[in-house]
């Protein structure tokens, strides 16, 4: 029995993560139970998968075609390991603000290594954020890129009080210059000691309804997720060719593949250069991945660029980040091979990452089953718990749950009940199988002449007419509002909109404020809706008469 497993049966991939622990605990002399894999941390697994396998490719750079073994990874994640421990970075905080390419990928490693913790920092962040993430993390290191030299300088001005060390990390020489005079031996390196509730990093939320939160990441919580990428697998290792990761450091999907695809020996296709559809069409022609994830406004974007021929390589696809349409499923399944396992996953940054991926049988709008190293319980306004074929909020309780944000008790204390019930703040329909469907986000919600409106079940009959790329529907004092993306070339009415919203929704949901046509929406790096800065622009369209 898998150790994080609380639910029903361990799965293929979380045996294969038991027998990678227990080859750690006896090449340390320890005689493996489930107690003692309960003791491994992140980076001592970390450690140990890429020395397993040295000459194995771990990722390729699209961006300069660059391809970089575990060994050439490893060695330099080493000997900075080294020198940050020389400097006492143990415990200490380090800042990251970089794009996908090897050096970030050896100080990801070299950090995580030295137990020096790091905060993951979105690489087009303003220098207002910036500013933010300086003071509230205090970092003794900054690893950037030179490109966004000019914002990290001006956010450290900002803060005078803080000295740290700052580190042009991408321009040639600075860490060869960093580490030198530190041995790159493997053999006889160990990774910092940690328990397994120490902190190995933090992430920020998503920050799409304000300013984001320090996450801290555990190594408990992170190893328990290690298996859920690959939860409806069957090969193991290598559970799939190569793993496409196109999000940048600071999300919560980053940290999960790229942690998961060391562990199970799976290369990684990442890119130093901005990510666009266009260049993540080149990429998929050229290198044909095979697993992958998109936002489900990147996927539509992607999929006039893109041949079924160019997509025939995938297996697995996952869509996540924001609430996805049946009619966006079935556009981009109609392009996938037949064999393709298209699916909506769900997960979050205080869980850690995965709370469920569909299995093969699942319908096609359907979430799947709640993870089996979580419990869970779909509730009422009132916290009551419901049955089968209700929908209600749904709560996660488990190993891989926040323990806190950095800082910040308040925040955590509104997020987790004091006996450790994450409330996602996301309603959910759970079937007779047990398998959840996500139907709306609860948090987003407001009233309208004392009605509940939920803006993306508004959304997704926007959504639904013929012709609309993307939508979003805001609170105004005249009642909902929406602006709506249309697709290259097509020809949408207002009243088109209007009569398809009419004839589904109740009146209150319907579009009394109005709507616009814009050319675009205002997006997290991941695909999610910026919700203030949309409720900004709507504010902003309906003073200039734009709304009707």
């Amino acid at each position: 029995m898998s150790h994080t497993v609380v639910r029903g049966k361990p799965n293929a991939s979380q045996l294969y993560l038991d027998s990678v622990l227990d080859a750690i605990l006896l090449e340390q002399g320890v005689k493996p139970n489930a107690e003692q894999r309960d003791n491994v941390t992140l980076s001592q697994i970390l450690l140990y998968s890429l020395k397993q396998r040295p000459k194995e490719v771990f990722m390729i750079n699209a961006g300069t075609d660059e391809v970089i073994t575990n060994e050439q990874l490893l060695k330099r994640a080493v000997s900075l390991a080294r020198t940050l421990t020389a400097l006492g970075g143990k415990g200490k905080y380090a800042f990251m603000l970089m794009r996908n390419h090897q050096e970030m990928a050896v100080i990801y490693f070299a950090v995580m290594f030295a137990g020096v913790i790091p905060f993951l920092v979105e690489p087009t962040s303003t220098v207002f954020e910036l500013t933010h993430f300086l003071k509230l993390v205090e970092p003794s290191f900054v690893f950037y890129d030179e490109e966004f030299e000019p914002a990290m300088l001006e956010a450290t001005r900002a803060c005078p009080e803080l000295l740290p060390t700052l580190i042009p990390a991408d321009r040639p020489g600075v860490i060869d210059n960093f580490i030198r005079g530190q041995p790159d031996d493997v053999t006889s390196f160990q990774v910092s000691e940690a328990s397994m509730d120490d902190p190995v990093m933090l992430l920020p939320t998503s920050g799409s309804t304000g300013l984001p939160k320090a996450t801290i990441m555990t190594h408990r919580g992170l190893v328990a997720q290690l298996p859920s990428p690959w939860s409806y697998q069957t090969q193991f290792p290598t559970p799939t060719g190569l793993m496409m990761i196109l999000t940048t450091i600071q999300w919560m999907t980053f940290t999960m593949y790229t942690t998961a695809s060391t562990v199970y020996h799976t290369p990684i296709l990442m890119s130093s250069k901005k990510i666009t559809a266009e260049h993540v069409a080149e990429m998929i022609d050229k290198y044909r991945p095979t697993f992958t994830f998109f936002s489900p406004a990147f996927a539509a974007s992607l999929l006039p660029l893109v041949t079924s021929e160019q997509l025939s390589s995938f297996k697995t696809v996952i869509l996540l980040g924001s609430p996805v349409t049946e009619q966006q499923m079935k556009a981009l399944q109609e392009k996938l091979p037949k064999t393709a396992h298209l699916c909506d996953g769900y997960g979050t940054t205080e869980t850690q990452g995965y709370i469920a991926i569909p299995d093969t049988e699942a319908p096609l709008k359907c979430n799947g089953w709640v993870f089996n190293f979580l419990y869970y319980k779909i509730v009422d306004d009132e916290g009551q718990e419901l049955g089968l074929e209700q929908s209600g909020e749904l709560w996660v309780k488990g190993v891989s749950v926040i323990k806190g944000y950095h800082k910040n008790v308040a925040a955590y204390e509104e997020t987790v009940t004091p006996d450790g019930w994450y409330k996602t703040g996301d309603v959910f329909y759970v079937d007779e199988n047990e398998r959840v469907s996500f139907v709306v986000r609860k948090k987003f919600n407001f009233k309208y002449k004392g009605f509940q409106v939920a803006p993306e079940e508004v959304e997704r009959i926007i959504c639904s007419v013929p012709g609309v790329q993307e939508s979003v529907v805001c609170n105004s004092d005249s009642g909902p509002v929406a602006a709506v993306v249309l697709q290259p070339g097509a020809d949408v009415t207002r009243d088109r909109i209007h009569t398809a919203v009419n004839s589904t929704l109740s009146e209150h949901k319907r579009l009394h404020g109005g709507l616009a046509f814009v050319p675009s929406l205002p997006h997290t790096p991941t695909g999610k809706l910026k919700r203030n800065e949309c409720s900004q622009l709507m504010t902003r369209l309906m003073k200039t008469g734009q709304c009707c």
